[in-house]
């Protein structure tokens, strides 16, 4: 995972189109591919990506 893949609460919630207070939640309770850095959630373009494939393929 390189750091461009990255991104922070506020890319990543902009990039989803959800706001940061529910992504913050989604990653706390490990719903969503997320790391904790210093404190503050980072995720991946490409775990994000795969995860939200999956939420629109469910029945």
């Amino acid at each position: 995972m390189s750091p461009k893949d990255m991104l922070n609460l506020k890319e990543a919630s902009n990039y989803l189109a959800i706001e940061e207070g529910k992504l913050a939640s989604l990653a706390d309770e490990r719903r969503i591919p997320s790391v904790q850095l210093n404190g503050a959630w980072v995720f991946s373009k490409k775990s994000i990506d795969k995860w939200r494939s999956q939420q629109t393929s469910r029945p």
